[in-house]
């Protein structure tokens, strides 16, 4: 994994996130953010964000709001977008920009096994 830079990101390929291991470090309920959401029409029952956080050093952190659907009750990224002090880079190494990378890692967030984790710490902190 590459350092990171002057201006704080660090610098990969979508295909070394892929295979980054990522532990999750909080996932919390928020009320203002589901009041936010739902003043934009989005079909939420509850709302929070999620950090997570790289294994090894240099340390990485992505962040998203997500909310639980009210109909389906599927956990879901929220319009926000993601983020990280990731910056995606092409193949030549060169920066993806800040917007495509959130856009990204949206994508990335499809295949990538969040859910049952926040589930489960949302469980957790309830039952507190």
């Amino acid at each position: 994994m590459q350092a990171a830079s002057g201006d704080g990101y660090i610098r990969m390929s979508l295909a070394t996130l892929a295979t980054t291991p990522l532990c999750h470090l909080a996932s919390i309920l928020d009320a203002d953010f589901l009041q936010e959401l739902q003043a934009q029409n989005v079909p939420a029952s509850s709302a929070g964000f999620s950090e997570w956080k790289s294994v090894a050093r240099p340390e990485i952190s992505i962040g998203w709001g997500w909310f639980i659907h009210s109909r389906s009750r599927r956990l879901c990224v929220a319009p926000d977008g993601v983020r990280s002090n990731v910056m995606l880079i092409d193949a030549l190494g060169y920066d993806l920009g800040a917007s495509r990378t959130s856009n990204l890692f949206c994508s990335w967030l499809s295949d990538f096994e969040w859910r049952a984790v926040v589930s489960m710490a949302l469980l957790e902190t309830r039952s507190c």
